[in-house]
């Protein structure tokens, strides 16, 4: 079983870790997860539900303007595909042969653009409605309350629409790990990746030259999370941060719900 969930046959080579993904977006990615995950499954609270969607359009906006103005992984440029080239990828990874890119694969870049897209939408959609329900809002009076009907349920449809897609991102993290043997939920917190030398890597990206200490109990941790057992411990960690973080950030947020003023 052991085997089956971790093939070992697949990168025994220690590929050294580079850092891919910067801190603007690990933090934006962790706090659409909580925004998300609260708007989603706590959406009668209301105003927290306003308030949570006033932070995702913030998110989405300044991700939009990082993914033209910031250099590395996290430019739109660095995994922008063709259609035939996600639907290649796509067969690939069926048969167990996919290629490694250092930052998104074409289908991890598909999901991208569709998360960001749908949540766009949603949200711009969810203004309207709470404009129309409310009078309230950026748009305040503006929008007709005979509106708020279609509107509302136009955005409901768009929040079943993100999770569906939300559950087919976690979907192809668990499978991309298992099939390149690596840790992606840790590397989204630590920002480090494990690059073959064979990749080639943009501007400004390089292969460490000198080995990092592995000794100390951090270090071995690390090892075990991403070199050693990277499929289980991903599952691990999902379970962690989902338990141990998000579900008690919700039930925190909740509870200051009654305290937050309406707008």
């Amino acid at each position: 079983m052991t085997k089956l969930l971790e093939p070992t046959e697949r990168r025994k080579r220690r590929d050294p870790e580079v850092k891919v993904w910067d801190r603007f977006v690990r933090i934006h990615h962790w706090l659409l997860v909580i925004a998300f995950a609260t708007i989603y499954l706590e959406y009668k609270k209301f105003p927290l539900h306003p308030y949570a969607g006033y932070l995702i359009c913030i998110l989405i906006t300044t991700r939009i303007i990082w993914g033209f103005t910031s250099k590395g992984a996290a430019r739109f440029s660095a995994f922008w595909y063709r259609p035939a080239e996600m639907l290649a990828y796509c067969r690939d990874a069926l048969s167990g042969k996919a290629t490694y890119y250092y930052s998104h694969n074409p289908m991890g870049a598909a999901m991208v653009y569709a998360l960001l897209s749908t949540l766009l939408v949603t949200c711009l959609v969810g203004l309207l409605a709470y404009s129309a329900s409310q009078q309230l809002g950026p748009f305040g009076a503006l929008i007709p309350d005979a509106w708020e009907e279609q509107l509302i349920d136009a955005h409901r449809l768009g929040g079943h629409l993100l999770a569906i897609l939300v559950v087919g991102h976690l979907c192809g993290v668990v499978w991309a790990t298992w099939l390149h043997r690596e840790n992606y939920v840790l590397a989204m917190l630590t920002g480090l990746r494990r690059i073959p030398r064979a990749i080639p890597l943009p501007a400004g990206a390089k292969h460490p030259e000198k080995k990092k200490d592995t000794t100390g109990l951090l270090s071995s941790l690390l090892r075990w999370l991403n070199f050693k057992h990277p499929f289980i411990a991903t599952l691990l960690l999902m379970l962690l941060i989902i338990g141990g973080v998000i579900l008690p950030t919700i039930h925190f947020l909740v509870g200051i719900n009654k305290v937050l003023p309406a707008y």
